[in-house]
């Protein structure tokens, strides 16, 4: 019996790129829209411009991954799970941190060769098109966490919130709608907050953001903040750079001021979670020096800038926050 369990294991890693394969492929022929309502193989076909095989194909592909069901005509209809995650605009959307990640699979092709050479894959640039995917993929997946965050953090004392490496700005607007006399500053590269502000705008509090384009690794973060949010930030950069960047979150705190570290932080032997031991392997394919880190890491870089003793907060499954206050005096 257990011979058969390490062979159904091995079957179901083996063949994760297949099951993969075929969701993006859905994605991104817009199969999902066309099946809210029950549609046949030969409508859908005829919708796309595709050979009546080729949508058959893919249709059966989605069904034995349980993302659409057959009616008794026997047409396609979206389960439940399609219907709620992966049609653009709906509850829970996750259409954009998708298309993210299949933008990274020829990334992940040439893993043999990273290992081998251990340089990473660098692309001769981001296109307009992936940046904004990434970062309406990062609001999609980081509304869920925003609000995890202001249950588990009470932060009704703080006035004016820096938020570094915002990216849609997720954790802003959660923050300034859970507590209207809070004030935020939005810090990431001038490309990206143009995307910001379309973001965080449905929430109705841009009257209080203000937008702040620059490079967290050269630029000054500015001065007189009370919090300072650094989000799933740490893990692009090396150790150093990470140390060199709570040192200036000291620096632009007022006395008393509170900075929260939030990452895929990972027990110090690195025997997990195992979401950040997959992560750490993701930025060893895609930047320089990214890593995930572990607590005591977030809490050395915070003792050697001056702050006082921190605390950990398990935030989801895959993250945890690292708190630590500089002193008043």
């Amino acid at each position: 019996m257990q011979l058969h369990e390490y062979i159904r294991r091995l079957d179901a890693l083996s063949g994760g790129y297949q099951r993969s394969q075929i969701l993006f492929a859905a994605l991104r022929s817009g199969v999902f829209p066309l099946l809210v309502q029950a549609r046949t193989a030969e409508s859908v076909a005829e919708t796309l411009g595709w050979p009546v095989r080729s949508a058959r194909m893919l249709l059966d592909g989605l069904l034995a991954l349980e993302l659409v069901e057959k009616t008794p005509e026997n047409a396609y209809v979206n389960t439940p799970l399609a219907g709620s995650c992966l049609l653009p605009g709906a509850p829970l959307d996750q259409t954009h941190i998708l298309e993210h990640r299949a933008n990274a699979w020829e990334a992940w092709t040439r893993l043999p060769e990273v290992l081998r050479t251990g340089r990473p894959v660098l692309a001769p640039g981001i296109s307009a098109e992936e940046r904004r995917a990434f970062i309406h993929g990062m609001n999609d997946i980081a509304r869920e966490s925003a609000k995890a965050l202001m249950a588990a953090v009470d932060l009704s004392s703080h006035r004016h919130l820096l938020d570094i490496g915002a990216g849609s700005g997720a954790y802003t607007a959660a923050a300034l709608c859970a507590h209207p006399g809070m004030r935020a500053t939005v810090f990431d590269l001038p490309e990206v907050l143009p995307i910001t502000r379309e973001c965080v705008a449905p929430s109705g509090c841009l009257d209080r953001v203000s937008f702040c384009g620059g490079d967290l690794t050269r630029d000054a973060l500015g001065e007189g903040y009370d919090l300072i949010l650094v989000s799933n930030v740490i893990h692009s950069f090396d150790w150093e750079t990470n140390r060199v960047l709570v040192r200036k979150c000291h620096a632009a705190l007022d006395p008393g001021g509170m900075l929260i570290l939030k990452d895929f932080l990972r027990d110090p032997d690195r025997a997990g979670p195992a979401y950040g031991l997959l992560f750490a392997l993701h930025m060893f394919l895609t930047t320089e020096a990214g890593d995930t880190y572990s607590v005591e890491d977030a809490e050395s870089w915070t003792a050697e800038a001056g702050f006082a003793a921190g605390s950990c907060v398990e935030l989801t499954p895959n993250s945890r926050l690292w708190m630590a206050r500089k002193p008043r005096g």
